[in-house]
């Protein structure tokens, strides 16, 4: 070899020899990943292996609703209506022959049994809980039924009347409602009814959601507590249509959830997902799959922080607002991962990264040994090197 041509192969090889460190790369390795856990200066990150068992229980947690909360927010008696200040109520009352005390008069009705049916005009339930009833006086209502106030004016009538009969109905409802606001058409008071109000009954009054219902989740709020339920899973679910109570209020929630994906994928993005969520293999799909040319199927990451119930022994180092950086590793060179993968919950703002392959970085070092070496055996086939 002649001197120049020893001299320029000498310092490519001590160039080359050093720049595999160097060559560019779109995210972290799997191998500094795959470290967190002994690396001081990720101190708190924890890394998760992620297998069936446990994304049933990520699963679980998050797709199926908490049913004891629920239990509690469902009316157990969504028949029984019961009248407070402000309601409107309208009695009927019906005297045996031969009447001693209602006659037939304008407001009153013969019947063909010969009895007399008088109706009373609607009246307005007083702010102290109580209706005034002609030779009955005043009569209490405040949570009770429309059955019981009936019972009561027919004791205050015994005596006067020959065998009164009572009925009393309810005219209009505004005692007790529900609170509908939020992504609707419409945000107002729904009134409660004998028979009950279900989630869905509340926000067809309020004219319906705005946007998509795979978009929208429902809020429930009472006295402090707060379920939140994807509408889609409401309206699939009749169990989770349950029965409000007076002062429930129903918030419909546009909040669109996305979650980020790079690396050695088709596409870095970020992608919307439906109030119902989506599985860590749907996202991926999204995303157009892993790139089976650069990607190391060893290595796929969640990032997350994640509450530490989920996970025992998880609250290892400081928490985050009450949470744990969390990395869950897959390992899609085995195939029972696909089933996880299927099932393995992604959540709002989590970030996806499927780290490459070695034999990547491999490949750029050739290419870029073919950039320089190709240009220099030009030279010297040209002279210029010698």
């Amino acid at each position: 070899m002649r001197p120049h041509s020893y001299a320029a192969a000498l310092l490519l090889t001590t160039l080359l020899g050093g720049c595999s460190a160097y060559l560019p790369y779109a995210g972290p390795r799997a191998a500094a990943v795959n470290d967190v856990d002994h690396n001081k200066a990720l101190q708190g990150i924890r890394l998760v292996d992620v297998n069936y068992a446990l994304a049933r229980v990520f699963h679980q947690e998050i797709y199926q609703p908490d049913l004891a909360i629920l239990d509690q927010f469902r009316n157990p008696a969504p028949s029984l209506y019961t009248v407070g200040p402000g309601d409107v109520l309208e009695v009927h009352i019906w005297e045996a022959p031969p009447a001693m005390l209602f006659s037939p008069s304008v407001a009153s009705t013969t019947t063909p049994s010969g009895s007399i049916m008088t109706t009373i005009p609607p009246q307005m339930v007083n702010a102290g809980g109580q209706i005034f009833m002609p030779f009955a006086g005043e009569i209490p209502c405040t949570d009770k039924t429309t059955q019981q106030i009936a019972a009561e004016i027919r004791a205050g009538l015994q005596g006067k009347a020959h065998d009164p009969q009572v009925v009393v109905s309810l005219v209009r409802n505004r005692a007790q409602s529900i609170s509908v606001v939020g992504n609707v058409k419409d945000s107002k008071q729904v009134p409660m009814e004998p028979g009950g109000v279900s989630v869905l009954q509340a926000l067809a009054a309020a004219g319906g959601v705005v946007q998509p219902v795979s978009k929208v989740t429902i809020q429930l709020s009472r006295s402090g507590q707060v379920l939140r339920l994807p509408l889609e899973d409401i309206i699939a679910n009749p169990k989770e249509n349950i029965s409000l109570r007076s002062g429930d209020v129903v918030t419909a929630l546009y909040q669109p959830l996305h979650v980020t994906i790079m690396g050695a994928t088709q596409q870095s993005k970020e992608v919307d997902f439906e109030a119902s969520g989506i599985s860590l293999a749907q996202a991926l799909v999204r995303a157009g799959g892993i790139n089976g040319n650069e990607a190391d199927a060893r290595a796929v990451f969640v990032f997350r922080l994640e509450s530490p119930k989920l996970v025992p022994g998880l609250a290892k180092g400081p928490l985050v607002d009450g949470k744990v950086p969390v990395v869950f590793r897959f390992d899609f060179s085995n195939p029972a991962t696909l089933f996880v993968a299927q099932e393995f919950p992604i959540q709002n703002k989590d970030l996806i990264y499927v780290a490459s392959a070695p034999v990547t970085d491999l490949q750029k070092f050739l290419g870029l040994i073919v950039q320089i070496v190709y240009p220099i055996q030009g030279l010297t086939t040209a002279g210029v090197i010698k």
